[in-house]
């Protein structure tokens, strides 16, 4: 399982995810990015999931999702539709080839913005005692007949959820933050600091191990708030900054920006080498010319269409 904690407020939208993939009978590897990025016209979401960490071939929901909503570009509920629709059909075979059926579920934690209103959601799969049961639901305070609907400021998931029992204990130290955030009176550094070390007293207090020291914290600011968008992440580990980098999936209007931007630095990068190289043994630096050519030809060889199959 994991651990996925997200927070949902006017101004911003917070999820960490620890980095552990965990099987039976393996030694643990800490090098998940348990986060895809999607971002459309009417909003931005951030998909946090635990449950199935990896298939057996080591592919990684997260990457699934961003080839699954490859090349569409629909609103950003119907975009989460797809993803529901698209589970249901792909996860069970391996949920099926867990050995613990308490274990057979998988549990998408979605904050977002819709239209700069803050929203939460939630797609869930579970074996219960004869069959699988699916939902796909928005969450709010109160009942759906409610006159003014808030949306719930904080999102719980994994199995490393039941490390952090005393909600009252670190929820309201952590919605103050959040709030200086926004109002530009703390950096985001401090809250994706106070964030990971939520996510490292969880791998503490989660005894068998499914929770691990590392940690990754991604954040989103709202378009209509002080901080007019933008956002970021940082790596985490043992609750400190680290210098780990990976790629997040990252969805924006149906193009895969994290394979765009790969596929440029592959080109650029060799290029500002050279130049230096050329620079330390005293010969003439050459042009650069920016690989514009090279960079198209291999942009054209990328899919751009959608990809549902879960190998």
């Amino acid at each position: 399982m994991t651990l996925i904690l997200t927070v949902q407020t006017k101004g911003s939208i917070w999820l960490v995810a620890d980095r552990r993939l965990s099987a039976s009978g393996q030694a643990p590897i800490d090098d998940a990015i348990k986060c895809t990025i999607v971002e459309v016209a009417d909003g931005i979401a951030l998909l946090g999931y635990a449950g199935l960490g990896a298939t057996a071939r080591g592919s990684q929901p997260s990457q699934w999702v961003s080839n699954v909503l490859r090349g569409r570009h629909h609103p950003l509920e119907q975009m989460l539709q797809v993803v529901s629709d698209a589970m249901k059909r792909e996860f069970l075979p391996h949920l099926e080839g867990i050995r613990d059926a308490k274990q057979r579920q998988h549990n998408f934690v979605v904050p977002a913005f819709l239209n700069e209103m803050h929203r939460v959601y939630t797609i869930d799969l579970a074996y219960t005692s004869s069959a699988y049961k699916y939902r796909y639901t928005r969450h709010i305070m109160g009942g759906a007949l409610t006159p003014m609907q808030v949306t719930t400021p904080i999102g719980l998931a994994g199995s490393g959820a039941g490390a952090l029992p005393n909600r009252q204990d670190w929820q309201r130290p952590l919605l103050r933050l959040v709030k200086a955030y926004n109002g530009k009176r703390i950096t985001a550094a401090v809250v994706a600091h106070h964030l990971a070390k939520l996510a490292y007293r969880s791998c503490l207090g989660t005894p068998d191990g499914s929770v691990g020291p590392d940690s990754l914290v991604v954040w989103r600011n709202s378009k209509a708030g002080l901080h007019r968008g933008g956002g970021g992440h940082s790596f985490f580990a043992n609750a400190q900054p680290s210098s780990q980098r990976a790629d997040i999936p990252s969805i924006s209007k149906g193009m895969d920006m994290t394979a765009l931007v790969k596929t440029m630095m592959e080109v650029i990068i060799p290029q500002f080498e050279e130049m230096s190289a050329a620079k330390d043994r005293g010969e003439e630096i050459p042009e650069f010319d920016g690989g514009t050519d090279e960079i198209n030809r291999r942009l054209r060889r990328l899919p751009s269409t959608p990809d549902e199959k879960l190998p």
